[in-house]
Formats: structure tokens, C-alpha cells, sequence
């Protein structure tokens, strides 16, 4: 090949690997990757939303659902491992996003680290690892201040609070309600009853990262790290 076509050849695929690289959702081999350190795909967000891919960088985002999805259906029989690196998100979009992943019987990989809402996602696997260097963060369902007012002014009247009173009463049921939601989550995929209470047992704005033992004695690992 002559060199000015082997250069250009190179650099297509550089450029290929690099374009690859920089999205959330890549294709190693048997294994798909998840990082939420990069942007959703531009084409998933609601034009009218207002939002923009770099809003999303950080978070496990609703967009995230139908690509999973869609992903996992073209590439049936050759994907059966999630590889997982993100510090959380929107806990409902998990939710929805572990469904799948049990749906396909995928094995689940903490590559980095993997807390808050990515533990629902990774709890789906029918088979769990975290890599040697991983962390798991756990904490229970919160609800910051401002975030509570926000909702509160937002929806006061179509929900038909007529205080502050009213509306701290539907938050403390809507709490009870996620924390056993979040708690039959983990015991249905089968961690000890014992480690998902504690879970949800802790103190708000607490993030716990358990020692390796403690998840395996828990069965939120069931197996050893892929560098073992």
C-alpha cells in the first residue's frame, strides 16, 4: 500500500476508535460498555426539551433506556456481559434499564466506579463482578431541599396540597414506597436481606462503599474480578 494511503488509512481508523471511545455505549467484543462519563446520543434528546448532550454527561438518563434496548436487540447472541462505570442518575430510568438487563440474562461488571442509581442496574445481572480497583457505592432513596421545594411549587395545585403539611405527608408515603421498592430490588435479585436493609437503613446523604467480602458474603458479588 503506498504511504500516502496506509497514513490516510490510519488516521480513518484512529479517528473510528476515538469516535467510538467518546460515546456512553460501546461494543468490546461479548461485552457492552457503559459510561456516563460521555454525553447521551444527541439524536435520543427531545429537540423541544431544551436540553443538550453535555446536560447529560454524569447522569444515567432516561434516553438511556430505548438505546439499551435497541442495542441489545441488534446484537442478540453476542452480548451478554454490561460493563458499568457511572456515579448515578435518575433512579427511575434504572429501574427501567435493570428490567432489560434481566430481560436478557446479561451478566453485570463494575469497571472504575459504579453508585447510587447504577447499583439497580448492576443488581440486574444474573451474574455480578466489580474488577480489581472498583468501587460500589450504596445509599438510600433522598430527596434534596431544593429540589422538594421546587416540585412543591411546581405541582401544589394540580396535586391539590393545601400546604406545606399536605405535601410533606405524600413525600413521607412516596418515601416509604421507594425504599421498598429499592429494598425488593435487591433481595429479588438475591441479596441477603440483612445488606438491603442496611441500605436502605442509612442516614440521608450517606454513601457507603462496602469491602469486597461484605458484597460477596451478601451476594451483590457472586463472582471473583475478571483480573483473578
Amino acid at each position: 500500500m503506498p504511504a500516502p494511503f496506509a497514513t490516510a488509512f490510519v488516521f480513518l481508523a484512529l479517528s473510528a476508535t476515538t469516535a467510538m471511545a467518546n460515546t456512553r455505549f460501546t461494543i468490546e467484543d461479548n461485552r457492552l460498555v457503559y459510561n456516563t462519563a460521555f454525553p447521551v446520543d444527541a439524536t435520543r434528546i427531545d429537540p423541544n426539551s431544551g436540553m443538550t448532550p453535555e446536560d447529560t454527561v454524569g447522569d444515567i438518563a432516561y434516553e438511556d433506556i430505548d438505546t439499551l434496548r435497541s442495542i441489545l436487540e441488534r446484537h442478540q447472541g453476542r452480548i451478554d456481559t454490561m460493563q458499568l462505570t457511572s456515579d448515578g442518575g435518575y433512579i427511575e430510568a434504572s429501574y427501567e434499564m435493570a428490567a432489560i438487563i434481566a430481560d436478557f440474562g446479561l451478566k453485570t461488571e463494575v469497571q472504575g466506579e459504579c453508585s447510587s442509581a447504577c447499583t439497580i442496574i448492576f443488581a440486574a445481572g444474573t451474574e455480578r463482578v466489580m474488577n480489581r480497583g472498583g468501587r460500589i457505592g450504596l445509599h438510600p432513596v433522598s430527596w434534596g431541599v431544593d429540589s422538594m421545594r421546587s416540585y412543591y411549587e411546581d405541582w401544589r395545585e394540580d396535586s391539590g396540597w393545601i400546604d406545606e403539611f399536605a405535601f410533606a405527608e405524600w413525600a413521607y408515603n412516596e418515601g416509604q414506597r421507594d425504599a421498598n421498592k429499592m429494598m425488593s430490588h435487591f433481595l429479588t435479585h438475591g441479596v441477603s436481606a440483612d445488606f438491603a436493609i442496611k441500605i436502605v437503613s442509612l442516614g440521608m446523604g450517606t454513601m457507603w462503599y462496602p469491602p469486597r467480602a461484605e458484597m460477596e458474603a451478601a451476594g451483590l458479588l457472586t463472582g471473583p474480578s475478571q483480573s483473578d
